[in-house]
């Protein structure tokens, strides 16, 4: 009883701290200078946390999502309520930092990025940044409504000269109409993908209920059919479905045209294999519960 007591207590401080921030939006300043000191306190980071997060509700409500943030040295306009950015404004706390600073070591103005799986374009706009308006980015997500987040982030940031969105899916064959489950979580939406995982599939994160038919091609016949014959640095994060797309982009690694790749994968993977097999040099930047991110550069 006590507990339950406490715990609701605890809601409705930080329901109405929030509520506060969003009547006088001038606070919102002093909220963001509060979560770089306290955001990784054991007791108080979580209260700011919980708070944050109930703020970036109403933001998404109010349809107030954008600002203005850093991110590795690259000025973007974003929605800070999304799972990539919403730790980096509310608590200096970036996402992927080794993931993001690989692409600052290997891209720069007039170089070629594919971002598979791109989501609401986290890496998509730090790559559009470093390419410049001779570089170009090929970003493909299969997700309808978070293909539209990608849409809006491309056209704050004035990035539709070297951006082309896609909204196909990458696989080991094509296909039409192929069945994609949509994530039902709300604070992640990157978890959407052709090959779900049983334990996503048990929690009800991802079901047959929410799915939608979308079109699959594989990297090989798109970069021919679009005529791109050099590839600087392929990023993959495909929920499971990453063996597929290695698959389907055999030949493009055959032939030496890609120099850099990110695969979420694990050391076990036939994606893992194939990349090493094809002579890439393997470095993890990033670790995660299942899977990492590890990085494949092509041996000289």
């Amino acid at each position: 009883m006590k507990k339950g007591i406490v715990a609701g207590t605890y809601r409705t401080t930080a329901g109405a701290m929030a509520a506060l921030v969003a009547v006088f939006p001038p606070l919102e300043r002093m909220l963001i200078w509060v979560g770089g000191k306290v955001w990784t306190w054991p007791r108080g980071g979580r209260v700011y946390r919980s708070v944050a997060d109930r703020y970036a509700g109403r933001l998404r409500q109010r349809n107030n999502c954008f600002r203005r943030i850093d991110i590795a040295g690259v000025s973007l306009m974003v929605d800070v309520t999304e799972f990539t950015t919403s730790t980096l404004f509310f608590g200096r706390a970036p996402y992927e930092p080794h993931t993001t600073a690989f692409l600052r070591r290997v891209l720069a103005p007039g170089r070629v990025f594919v971002d598979i799986g791109a989501s609401h374009g986290y890496f998509t706009l730090i790559a559009a940044a470093l390419v410049g308006q001779s570089g170009r980015v090929f970003a493909f997500e299969p997700n309808p409504r978070v293909a539209g987040q990608l849409d809006a982030h491309v056209e704050a940031n004035a990035f539709g000269d070297r951006v082309l969105v896609r909204r196909e899916a990458l696989a080991d064959a094509p296909a039409s109409g192929r069945e994609f489950f949509v994530s039902t979580d709300a604070l992640n939406s990157g978890l959407s993908t052709l090959t779900p995982d049983r334990i996503d599939l048990e929690s009800g994160v991802l079901s047959a209920a929410h799915t939608v038919r979308v079109d699959v091609e594989t990297f090989d016949r798109w970069r021919r059919a679009a005529g791109v014959a050099h590839v600087d640095l392929v990023k993959i994060d495909a929920e499971h479905a990453e063996d597929l797309v290695v698959s389907g982009m055999a030949d493009s690694i055959a032939t030496g045209c890609i120099d850099h790749v990110i695969c979420e994968t694990t050391t076990a993977s036939r994606a893992h294999r194939a990349l090493c097999a094809a002579g890439f040099t393997p470095e993890v930047l990033e670790h995660a519960a299942a899977l990492s991110n590890i990085a494949y550069v092509r041996r000289r």
